[in-house]
């Protein structure tokens, strides 16, 4: 079973505007509602995979029962733990004329430390059953930036290997706690990092420091120069399928729920590098935060160009 973890959830508002205009009135052409939060959008990818999986996370007021009704459309398990406060609604403005997106994300709940120390229980509890924990996204107010590391250290204990998807204090954290599997994006690296690339082989090099010192698997996405995956020795270049780009929003995620997939499924490195970069390309095709589902891309996903670098 993959365990997932959103400690920071969100209703995601996606509204289309034919051209935004900055200090003037814009009229709305369509809305779309999801349920988001990182953690969320993996699990929604992966529910179109043969992989069992259980969602966990903090919700919180109206908006946090209002995001569990809108998950009963998913038919994976769910298990959140309900603080005071409300959850957040991150509001995405997406310009039809140029496919720029403005996001604009609410802060959410402030958790106390007693919700923070329920909730590790209510995880461990799951992580019996566990075969990968996926942590992602962003903490609310409250929680200390050593959660992630804290997480990763109580997988370990129990023989259960950890993907984290983080960034700044949470992420710097989180990997001296070694968790398997890592997946930034450019931006993400170069602030882990301190340092700036200029080329694919800059990133491969980086890389290599970073196995040395114990991760065992690095996914670097690169937007429209693709991603760069390093595992079990093999590092590879891949670019993205050339699609038409809707919406980014989630993509880094169904990136995340592929790598997921390969690991329990023992994928080859080349084959992981390829599903990977297929998944979050199809994402990026469609509206909102919709997530690209597995019949679509295995069908499409040996069309992906990669290069061992």
């Amino acid at each position: 079973m993959v365990l997932t973890v959103t400690l920071n959830p969100a209703v995601d508002r996606t509204v289309y505007v034919e051209e935004l205009k900055t200090g003037e009135l814009n009229r709305v052409k369509a809305v779309k509602t999801d349920p988001g939060g990182k953690g969320i959008n993996v699990s929604k990818a992966l529910h179109s995979y043969d992989v069992e999986q259980k969602a966990t996370g903090i919700l919180a007021g109206m908006n946090g029962r209002y995001l569990l009704s809108l998950l009963e459309s998913y038919s994976f398990p769910k298990e959140f733990l309900m603080v005071s406060g409300e959850t957040r609604v991150n509001t995405k403005i997406l310009d039809m004329k140029t496919g720029l997106v403005t996001e604009i994300n609410e802060q959410g709940p402030k958790v106390a430390e007693n919700d923070i120390e329920d909730f590790l229980k209510l995880m461990k509890e799951n992580l019996k059953k566990c075969e990968l924990l996926v942590l992602s996204g962003s903490l609310p107010e409250g929680v200390r930036p050593d959660f992630y590391a804290r997480c990763i250290e109580m997988a370990s204990e129990m023989k259960v290997p950890s993907v984290l998807d983080a960034d700044g204090e949470p992420f710097r954290l989180g990997l001296k706690a070694m968790p398997y599997a890592i997946k930034p994006n450019l931006c993400e690296f170069e602030r882990i990092t301190g340092r700036t690339f200029s080329g694919i082989r800059e990133i491969r090099d980086e890389i290599r420091k970073m196995h040395k010192a114990g991760i065992d698997l690095i996914l670097v996405s690169l937007g429209k120069e693709g991603s760069v995956l390093s595992w079990r020795n093999k590092t590879f270049h891949a670019l993205p399928l050339p699609v038409q780009a809707r919406s980014t929003v989630g993509s880094g995620d169904s990136m995340v729920a592929a790598l997921a997939y390969c690991i329990l499924k023992d994928i080859t490195a080349d084959r992981t590098a390829r599903i990977t970069s297929a998944a979050g390309s199809l994402t990026a095709a469609l509206n909102g935060t919709e997530m690209s589902e597995w019949n679509n891309i295995k069908d499409v996903y040996m069309n992906v160009q990669i290069e061992e670098i």
